[in-house]
């Protein structure tokens, strides 16, 4: 699900983020493949959640994505998911909230 542009990305933060803390190639290897499987995951249930009407869950999920991300180093994309959760509190109607999401999870492929 996630381009291999993206999961070339991935695996570059990781190994300069990791790499530099001394670990393995194969220890970052597993981090990459647990980060990648752990996206492509959340990613599938977003697209089952924007399918439907009930966002109930889609913050739990945007927050998942955002903590994967951070873990492995892209806070800039990150930060693109933690409004989604607040997207609620403001108000904002179910359209707007599936507009936006789709926008944001588009990164990925």
């Amino acid at each position: 699900m996630i381009s291999d542009v993206y999961q070339s990305k991935i695996r570059e933060s990781v190994t300069k983020k990791f790499g530099e803390m001394g670990i393995d190639e194969e220890t970052i290897n597993e981090l990459v493949m647990v980060s990648i499987e752990s996206l492509n995951e959340e990613l599938s249930q977003i697209t089952n959640i924007l399918n439907g009407d009930d966002l109930t869950n889609l913050g739990l999920h945007t927050h998942t994505i955002k903590g994967v991300l951070l873990n492995v180093g892209l806070d800039e994309d990150a930060n693109q998911f933690k409004e989604i959760k607040h997207l609620f509190e403001e108000g904002k109607s179910n359209d707007e909230i599936k507009e936006i999401t789709k926008e944001r999870i588009s990164i990925f492929f």
